[in-house]
């Protein structure tokens, strides 16, 4: 029985374990490498831990478990090995409860392809819309400019157009529906 617990006594030694980072004052950020995750339970539930390698090589643990932590985390995609920063800006209160708010980025080069790109055919990435126009569908606005003459927000006004039996649809918008 002892030889049991020696062995795992000597591999909780030999492995490296995160340490939890909790930042003490609104505007502390952790900013480092990611090198995977892990999951955790606690009274409130199960939560993704973020294992950050910071800038002094430190291996730490970011617990996901705020909601806006989570949210913004979810919204920057961070891959393993990608460097990525989170900074906590204290809580604040909202109309119905109070809350943590957080950021989360990721830096990511010009250059290196996202994670929602997809290699064209000479192997390059290709954003999400230019996929979208090469395969026929719906493509980006190339202006977002009125091209319709009065339409400009200080310009002329439009044409009055003649309305049937003279009325003016300001009157009645829904034309006589029933909605």
């Amino acid at each position: 029985m002892s030889d049991l617990k020696d062995e795992l006594e000597q591999e909780r030694r030999e492995k490296e374990w995160a340490e939890t980072w909790k930042p003490e004052a609104a505007g502390d950020m952790l900013i480092g490498t990611l090198e995977g995750y892990d999951q955790a339970t606690t009274d409130f539930g199960t939560y993704r831990v973020a294992h950050i390698r910071d800038e002094e090589g430190v291996l730490r643990g970011l617990w996901l478990m705020h909601n806006v932590l989570q949210e913004e985390w979810e919204e920057a995609a961070p891959e393993v090995g990608e460097r990525v920063g989170v900074q906590y800006h204290g809580k604040r209160s909202g109309e119905n409860y109070d809350y943590h708010m957080w950021a989360a980025k990721v830096d990511r080069s010009e250059d290196a392809p996202q994670a929602n790109d997809t290699p064209d055919e000479e192997g390059t990435a290709a954003t999400e819309s230019e996929n979208a126009a090469t395969a026929g569908g719906d493509r980006a606005p190339k202006d977002s400019r009125p091209d319709f003459p009065g339409d400009e927000l200080f310009g002329e006004p439009a044409a009055e157009s003649e309305t049937d039996g003279g009325e003016s649809t300001l009157d009645d918008p829904n034309g006589g529906l029933p909605f």
